[in-house]
């Protein structure tokens, strides 16, 4: 965390970006902070995060793309099949901004929905609309609060890391739920 906040410092904005791309939420917290302390212009910081978001999302977007035809040979061994990955699609089409919403701002298992929205060949245009939306809300929010209370920098760290790690814990959970419920019901079928 403190070299993250020295390399802001030193750098500004040469490291914002790639930083931005890497770690939005914290990285908009930190450079709130900054702004509030004359270090930074809020301004530019903000459209800096608003782009390094979008970018990041179009990497897990592309990744998930690059990744189709490896779930397509392979994903049998994991449970999903085409029918899964065919309703997957139909709900994304359907409520894909619920899906994106909840993917941008589940930390920890967000990305997921990102690279599903890839593999799912959500249209790009539509996908990175929704994301834009979302990015400029969540930046402005997140550096707002680093803005005013940039001071409590570490005590945010530790609610996010709280927060990442109980939502991990849960999907986790539900994973293994599924996994177990998909394993008894084969072992029933096969009776």
């Amino acid at each position: 965390m403190a070299s993250i906040l020295l390399l802001l410092a030193k750098y500004k904005y040469l490291i914002l970006l790639p930083i931005a791309i890497l770690e939005g939420p914290f990285a908009a917290i930190i450079a709130g902070f900054l702004s509030s302390s004359g270090i930074f212009n809020i301004f530019l910081v903000y459209l800096f995060l608003v782009a390094g978001d979008m970018i990041g999302d179009s990497f897990y977007y592309f990744l998930g793309r690059l990744s189709d035809s490896s779930v397509a040979k392979h994903g049998h061994h994991f449970g999903i099949t085409t029918e899964k990955l065919e309703s997957a699609k139909n709900y994304f089409s359907n409520y894909h901004h619920r899906a994106l919403i909840i993917s941008k701002l589940a930390y920890g298992i967000g990305v997921t929905g990102l690279i599903a929205a890839g593999i799912l060949k959500i249209p790009y245009k539509r996908f990175m609309k929704t994301c834009a939306y979302i990015a400029v809300i969540q930046s402005a929010c997140l550096v707002l609060i680093g803005f005013i209370f940039g001071h409590a920098y570490l005590q945010i760290e530790k609610y996010l890391n709280i927060y990442a790690k109980t939502i991990l814990i849960i999907s986790f959970i539900l994973i293994a739920y599924f996994a177990f419920y998909i394993i008894k019901s084969k072992i029933k079928l096969q009776k």
